[in-house]
């Protein structure tokens, strides 16, 4: 049995359908389908059923779906071990970060980090879902998070601390400024806007509501309301103001470097791991609140 075609079928199969398949795989959808054709055709048995929309596996799909993830798991296991002795660095390195993370800080320091290493081949694949890292996806993830896996290692490098924002020009900050009658923006998950707001302005109006970072500072800039942003979000951005100056800390996450342990020897997993960790903790007083534009 080829190993590719196991990677296509469980692809199918965490996925449910063909395009989402090969957008994980990084290939065509109708790539994807002849693949599959041709393993059900070598197995004489029809692994999938299309249902409403979605390939839902056989009684004889979900029959080998267990085992054929036991054999990703050690495929990735000896690529993993063979990867963690790699004493070079060179070659590929993959990072999975948010998109936040990757355009409103990383970017400067991944440049400068390849000008360094001029043989790494960087990929950064910027997504608020956990990439698994044991079976390769990633070689390193970047996660602000309170709960890291316990199958990765790592380690945590700061608190990224809160604060409330405005657009510098829209408000006038003075004794007379009640924060919980601004309008505000909010998250479209209201989880996010009770752990993020609610728990700490309770009477906050939230007239807007958002699903992504980015959006949201553009609409503060605006002055379309105020908003909660990490500080090394807002602090940079000479648009917005904090109107509060306290950095809000409780409830916090904690921002990792992780690897799994298998890879975390190699060098260039280990020296990329080094640099990031540096240039962030150089940064400390911004990702905890202590550099603000008042």
């Amino acid at each position: 049995m080829n190993w590719d075609d196991l990677r296509y079928f469980l692809a199918v199969a965490r996925a449910g359908s063909l395009s989402a398949a090969g957008r994980d795989l990084g290939v065509s959808q109708p790539t994807v389908s002849r693949r599959l054709a041709a393993m059900e055709a070598r197995l004489s048995v029809r692994l999938f059923d299309h249902i409403e929309n979605r390939y839902v596996l056989t009684a004889a799909g979900d029959e080998i779906f267990d085992t054929v993830q036991h054999v990703e798991e050690t495929v990735a296991c000896i690529d993993r071990r063979v990867a963690g002795k790699d004493l070079s660095v060179k070659g590929e390195l993959r990072l999975t970060c948010t998109e936040v993370l990757a355009n409103l800080y990383l970017a400067p320091h991944l440049s400068e980090f390849v000008r360094l290493h001029p043989g790494i081949n960087l990929s950064v694949l910027c997504t608020f879902q956990h990439l698994s890292l044991s079976r390769r996806e990633a070689d390193v993830a970047i996660r602000v998070t309170s709960n890291p896996p316990d199958s990765l290692v790592g380690r945590r490098l700061l608190q990224v601390a809160m604060g409330v924002y405005t657009g510098s020009k829209t408000v006038r900050l003075d004794d007379s400024l009640n924060i919980e009658e601004l309008d505000w923006i909010g998250w479209q998950d209201e989880t996010y806007n009770r752990m993020l707001i609610y728990s700490h302005f309770p009477r906050a109006r939230i007239r807007h509501r958002v699903d992504d970072m980015q959006a949201m500072c553009a609409m503060v800039r605006c002055g379309l309301g105020a908003a909660v942003l990490p500080c090394y979000v807002g602090d940079s951005d000479l648009e917005l103001r904090r109107i509060v100056s306290e950095p809000i800390t409780e409830g916090a996450m904690d921002l990792w470097v992780l690897s799994h342990p298998d890879v975390r020897s190699a060098a260039r997993i280990r020296v990329f791991s080094s640099f990031i960790a540096d240039a962030v903790l150089a940064d400390r007083d911004l990702f905890e609140g202590r550099r603000p534009h008042l």
